[in-house]
This record gives structure tokens, sequence and C-alpha cells, in this order.
């Protein structure tokens, strides 16, 4: 297989970050946790620094940019994890799940390496787009509603699988897709949308970025969009997902 970070991940770790206010409502889910496996796991965003963990990436251009004190990260796919039977206790993955290539067989080689949990950031194929989505880019969401895994496909692999929504904060640092939220300006770097996957797949870009670009002059978007301006964080239907795993 393929990596796809291999391609389009070039200066991804200066622009995809740990923002430490999704780090602090992931972590809590890992309390407890005394081995981890991070799967699809990058350049090391939100790994614990002080429980023994290991990483495991396809694309040598990400394991390229994780720093030199980062954990050991191994080079494979989630399909097939190298690793022995119950080797951790928790297993986790960041907005990662959507790349994979068969994600039955993934489920199964996360069952089979961990003991006790799987906790996971994804997006909910039943959320809304918010404004990116629906009036720039709609594309966007329908790629994603087909490549996402859907909450009864979880339910097929894991026990008690439960999800709750996962707050974006305004300032996030982290730079996927929904990041720049309340910062519409953003989206018209090719630095940042270099970093976000969803980008690589539209046919039609300039034409959105047009219409953004319009919009924010004239005044529109922020007329369009002034109800979320207040907030200070917002659900944009990324999830928090936790998980017992099944040993089956």
């Amino acid at each position: 297989m393929k990596a796809i970070y291999d391609e389009i991940g070039i200066d991804y770790s200066v622009m995809r970050r740990t923002d430490p206010k999704i780090a602090e409502q992931l972590h809590t889910e890992l309390e407890g946790a005394t081995r981890i496996v991070n799967i699809g796991a990058g350049t090391g965003s939100y790994e614990p620094a002080d429980i023994d963990l290991v990483a495991v990436e396809p694309s040598a251009e990400m394991i390229s940019q994780r720093k030199k004190d980062s954990h050991p990260v191994k080079q494979a796919f989630a399909e097939k994890l190298p690793f022995e039977d119950k080797t951790f206790s928790h297993a986790m993955t960041i907005l990662s799940m959507h790349h994979w290539k068969d994600r039955k067989s993934a489920f199964k080689e996360i069952n089979r390496v961990t003991t006790e949990k799987f906790v996971a950031i994804t997006w909910d194929l039943k959320a809304e787009p918010f404004w990116l989505t629906r009036d720039y880019f709609p594309e966007i969401y329908d790629e994603d509603i087909s490549i996402f895994p859907s909450l009864d496909e979880l339910n097929e692999h894991f026990d008690n699988v439960q999800m709750k929504p996962l707050l974006i904060p305004e300032d996030c640092i982290d730079g996927f897709l929904a990041a720049f939220w309340k910062r519409p300006k953003a989206y018209l770097s090719s630095q940042v949308r270099q970093s976000i996957s969803s980008f690589s797949k539209i046919e039609k870009l300039d034409e959105g970025l047009q219409k953004l670009k319009n919009d924010l002059k004239s005044g529109l978007w922020e007329k369009n969009n002034r109800e979320i301006l207040e907030s200070s964080n917002l659900d944009v239907g990324y999830k928090l997902i936790t998980a017992n795993l099944t040993n089956k």
C-alpha cells in the first residue's frame, strides 16, 4: 500500500501540532493506560509523554518529521501491526481511520494487540456540514461521508462504543480541516491547505477559494456566520470515540 502523506505531508509538522485543549479531552480517556499503540501516528501529535507508547506510521515523510525525543515508531500500516498479541493496554488513533484501506482488518489487528481500550478521534457521518464544506467545498463533505467509519461499523468490531463531541477551540493550533472555523482567511493559505488531506482531492479548488475570498471582502461570510462568532469553541462534527476491546 502507498502512504498518502509521503506525497502531501511536506512540512506537515509546521501546521499540525498538538492543541492543548484537544489533548486534554483526549488524554482524559487514556487515563490508566500502561502501554499505548498510536496508529497512524504522523509526526507524533497528542502522544502522552509520560506513558509507554509505540507509534505506528506508514509514511516515511511523517516519520522523518517526528522529534528526536519522541516515542519510538514502527513503519507499518494499521492493517498489519508488527506486534505480538496483547502487547498494549490501549490503542489510539487521531483522524486516521478514514485513510485505512481495509478497516475490517485494522480493527481486527487492534483487538489482537490491545487488551483494554480503543480511543479515537474521528468525524461523525451524521454531522451537518460547517460553513467551509457547506458554502465553498461541498465535495469535501460528500467525500467525508464516503470514507469515515460509521458508529454502526465501530459497533461491529468493538464493545461498549461511546461517542462524545470533540470541541474545537477558536484558537486551535492543530491545522486540521475545521481548525480555522473562526479564522476563515487561513484557508486561503496554501501552507494551511497543504496539511489538510481533503484539499488534495478537490478538482475545482480555485472556484471555492475565489468564492470565499469574495465573501470575506464583501462581508457576506461574516453575515452568514454571525451566530458562531461569539463562540469560543465549536462542535463541528468531530467525535471522541472510546470502546472496549472484544479480544475475539
